[in-house]
C-alpha cells in the first residue's frame, strides 16, 4: 500500500483566510503571509509527554472527514466509557456525563455536518481516570488535538485515513483568520447546535469510570 501524502487542505465552510477589504489598512505583511502559506492534510506527533499521557498529535484533516476520522479515532481510543464535549471559540467546553461510548459519539454525530464546518464550534470525547488520560479534541479552526497513551494506535488510524505523518505542519489559525458561522443556507447556526447538544448532554446514562 503506497504511504498517503500530503494534499493541499480542504476549508471548512466557516473557516478561512481574510480577504484584502476585510484586514485594516496597511496590513501588507499579512497578506504576504497569507500568500505563502501551505496548509496540507497530515499530522505531527510528539512523544515527549508526561505521566498523564505519552504523546500528543495535532492533524489537518479534509473538512467533509472530520467527523469521519473523529468517530473512527473515537471508537478505537477511547474505552468503553467515555464523555463527550462541545465548547464555542475561545470559551471553556462544557462537558457531558461520562457515559457509554456510542452514545458519547450518537449525541454529536447528529450534528455533524455542522460540527465539522461551522467555525465557532469545537467538540470532542475524554476519559480520564488514575492520572491518565484519552482525548480527541476538534478546535473551532477544525484540527485535531489528541492526548494519548496509545500513539502507534492513533498514527495507524491516520495513515489508514489517508493523512500522512509530518515533519512540520501548518494550521490556518497561525495565519489572520476568518471564523463564521453558517449552514448551507448561510444563516449563522452555531447557538442553536450548542445549545441543543448540551440538553442532549443532560439525558444521557451516567457511567461509572472503573474500566
Amino acid at each position: 500500500m503506497e504511504a498517503p501524502k500530503p494534499e493541499p487542505l480542504i476549508f471548512p465552510r466557516g473557516v478561512r483566510f481574510p480577504r484584502k477589504n476585510e484586514l485594516p489598512p496597511g496590513n501588507e505583511e499579512s497578506l504576504a503571509r497569507i500568500a505563502t502559506a501551505n496548509i496540507t492534510t497530515g499530522y505531527v506527533r510528539n512523544d515527549e509527554g508526561g505521566k498523564t499521557f505519552s504523546s500528543y498529535f495535532e492533524a489537518n484533516v479534509h473538512a467533509h472527514n472530520v467527523f469521519s476520522v473523529f468517530k473512527e479515532l473515537a471508537r478505537s481510543v477511547l474505552p468503553k466509557i467515555a464523555a463527550p464535549l462541545i465548547g464555542i471559540k475561545e470559551d471553556e467546553p462544557t462537558f457531558g456525563p461520562y457515559t457509554d461510548k456510542q452514545l458519547a459519539i450518537k449525541v454529536l454525530e447528529s450534528h455533524k455536518e455542522l460540527l465539522q464546518h461551522d467555525g465557532f464550534l469545537e467538540f470532542g470525547v475524554t476519559f480520564q481516570l488514575a492520572g491518565k488520560v484519552e482525548e480527541i479534541f476538534i478546535a473551532s479552526a477544525k484540527y485535531f488535538k489528541i492526548w494519548t497513551n496509545q500513539p502507534e494506535l492513533v498514527a495507524r488510524i491516520f495513515e489508514t485515513a489517508g493523512i500522512p505523518e509530518c515533519r512540520k505542519l501548518e494550521f490556518i489559525d497561525e495565519y489572520p483568520m476568518v471564523s463564521l458561522s453558517i449552514d448551507k443556507k448561510g444563516n449563522a447556526a452555531w447557538q442553536g447546535v450548542y445549545e441543543t447538544v448540551v440538553i442532549a448532554f443532560a439525558n444521557l446514562p451516567i457511567a461509572i469510570r472503573d474500566q
